[in-house]
């Protein structure tokens, strides 16, 4: 392009902003007439008095920061954080089943060496007891960073024995 070219794009750009900058822009309000008869009472005053203004709608003003996280987001979490959270599928060993008023629960460990009964359906942080058998357990486990709960792996696994105390 030549130089014609941009100081007439640029002439017709400004014009143009110009024009549209105009015709957004809202009526001024009328002002209320000085000879205007007081009301009548307090209510209608005071609902007159409630429109706000053009300037008042664009008036500027400070809003202090009021930080609500509860912990640096620069530290490293703590040990404590993640076992809030949950077991994963893979820190639990099953180390056998109990049967109790008909149903089939799950005796498993976890990381820290706890020992709990567990009923079908269960939660993990990435998976759920799906069915408990005389053999087995069945786990879904779905991707731990991932909402989708429909795609999982079917993680079977069978009762560990302890090992014998010296």
């Amino acid at each position: 392009m030549n130089r014609s070219t941009m100081n007439l794009l640029t002439l017709h750009f400004l014009a143009s902003t110009l024009a549209f900058s105009a015709w957004g822009q809202a009526p001024k309000q009328s002002v209320k007439p000085v000879n205007a008869a007081p009301p009548a009472n307090v209510a209608e005053a005071n609902a007159a008095d409630a429109q706000p203004t053009p300037e008042d709608l664009v008036a500027r003003r400070a809003v202090p920061y009021r930080p609500t996280i509860n912990r640096d987001p620069f530290s490293a979490p703590s040990d404590a954080e993640p076992s809030k959270r949950g077991d994963l599928v893979d820190d639990i060993a099953v180390k056998g089943i109990i049967k109790r008023e008909g149903k089939f629960f799950a005796v498993v460990t976890d990381s820290r060496g706890n020992v709990r009964f567990l009923p079908i359906g269960y939660k993990f942080r990435d998976g759920e007891i799906v069915s408990i058998d005389e053999k087995e357990v069945v786990f879904h486990q779905w991707d731990q960073n991932s909402t989708v709960r429909t795609q999982y792996k079917t993680i079977t696994k069978t009762f560990k024995r302890e090992e014998g105390k010296r």
